[in-house]
C-alpha cells in the first residue's frame, strides 16, 4: 500500500508539472523537464543524411541542428542492422539537455520526468535498419556562454549528441525547487540513485 501512495503522488506531480499553467516560472532560468516532441511526418531527405559522418562506429548516432532562437532540431539515425522497438514516453525520447560549465564541465541543465500513467507509454515505435528520425527541444538563451549537447537514453545505453554553441542562464546548473519536489517523492531510495535516475545515467 505504501508504494502504490508513493506512485500516485509521484504520477500526480509530475502530472501537474506538465500540464500547470508555467506563468510563475521562467523556463529559461530554472531547470526543468525536458519536453521534446518526436516529428511521426519527418522523412530525411539527403541534406539531412549528409549531417551524419560516415563509418560511424555508434549504433546510435545524435545530431543537433539549430532551427531558430527557441527550437533545436534533434535528429537519431539507427545504424544498426536490426529494427528496434522504441517505446515513447507521452510521444517523446528520453532525453536532457547538458552545458559546459566555466570549468569545461558537462552538466545537467534540464532532468527527465518520468511518468507512471500506463496510456503514457501505450504507443510504439519502429527505428528501422539505418533510418533517421527528428525530435524537438526547446532553445533557452542567457548571458551565460556556453555549447549544449543532448544526452538519450536508449536500450539501456546512454548516447551524446555533438555539441554546439549556446547561451544560457547560469540558473540552469542549479537544482530548482521543481526538481527537488520531484526527487522527495522518492523518498526511500537514496540521493545518488535517485539523481542517476533523472538526469538518465540509469536505464528504468
Amino acid at each position: 500500500m505504501k508504494n502504490y501512495l508513493t506512485t500516485l503522488k509521484i504520477f500526480i506531480v509530475i502530472q501537474l508539472f506538465l500540464n500547470q499553467d508555467f506563468s510563475a516560472q521562467n523556463l529559461s532560468t530554472e531547470m526543468f523537464t525536458n519536453q521534446n516532441s518526436i516529428d511521426y511526418h519527418f522523412v530525411a531527405d539527403q541534406n539531412i543524411k549528409k549531417l551524419f559522418p560516415k563509418n560511424e562506429k555508434n549504433l546510435i548516432q545524435l545530431i543537433i541542428n539549430t532551427e531558430n532562437d527557441s527550437i533545436y532540431s534533434i535528429y537519431i539515425k539507427n545504424n544498426h542492422n536490426k529494427n528496434i522497438k522504441l517505446i515513447p514516453q507521452d510521444n517523446s525520447l528520453y532525453l536532457i539537455q547538458e552545458a559546459l560549465t566555466k570549468d569545461k564541465q558537462w552538466q545537467p541543465i534540464e532532468f527527465w520526468g518520468y511518468s507512471t500513467c500506463g496510456n503514457s507509454y501505450d504507443k510504439t515505435i519502429d527505428f528501422l535498419p539505418h533510418h533517421i528520425m527528428r525530435l524537438s527541444s526547446q532553445r533557452y538563451s542567457g548571458e551565460f556562454q556556453t555549447r549544449i549537447r543532448f544526452k538519450l537514453l536508449l536500450d539501456k545505453q546512454v548516447y551524446y549528441s555533438n555539441s554546439v554553441p549556446s547561451t544560457i542562464s547560469p540558473e540552469k546548473f542549479k537544482k530548482s525547487k521543481w526538481f527537488n519536489e520531484i526527487k522527495e517523492m522518492y523518498g526511500k531510495y537514496n540521493i545518488e540513485y535517485i539523481e542517476n535516475k533523472l538526469f538518465l545515467n540509469t536505464s528504468l
